[in-house]
């Protein structure tokens, strides 16, 4: 049994041994040179996701973010290459994460197909628009409720 137990250390370095501690330490310098580099405005709107074939993979949470990337791209990859030259900058691509997170799929059926529709325009209740309203607001409810009556045939 006392075969078994062996000391913490032993059991972490063992654990850490596979570890190539230059490429973790490398990959840190990366980051903390894009955030260097891109400023933090950009820097916290942004996150560099891996270095693949000579393109940086940044994710942003908004558009916006992508297109200041792309506007200053030439400098960002002229400072990241002379920093990290063994890696062969080319390119950034970027992904928007907020704007869609799985993979686009098309529908199959029509847009709006399986929703409950009125047989006829009778059956829509006639609710009136508010007297107090401004005028401008009451007329654009008014045709909105009038294109509503006219609808799409079923």
């Amino acid at each position: 049994m006392g075969n078994e137990f062996r000391k913490a250390a032993d059991v972490i370095n063992s654990m850490f041994s596979g570890f190539n501690i230059e490429g973790i330490n490398q990959s840190n310098s990366f980051i903390k040179s894009w955030n260097q580099i891109v400023g933090d405005k950009i820097g916290s709107h942004s996150k560099v996701i891996d270095v693949d074939r000579g393109s940086v993979i940044v994710e942003v949470d908004h558009p916006g973010w992508s297109q200041q990337i792309q506007f200053r791209k030439k400098q960002i990859l002229g400072e990241l290459s002379r920093s990290f030259p063994e890696l062969a900058l080319s390119n950034i691509i970027m992904r928007v994460v907020t704007e869609c997170r799985t993979p686009y799929v098309k529908q199959d059926s029509t847009v709006g197909a399986g929703l409950h529709r009125q047989e006829t325009i009778e059956d829509l209740p006639d609710i009136a628009v508010r007297d107090d309203l401004d005028d401008s607001l009451k007329d654009v409810l008014e045709r909105l409720k009038a294109s509503m009556k006219k609808g799409k045939p079923v």
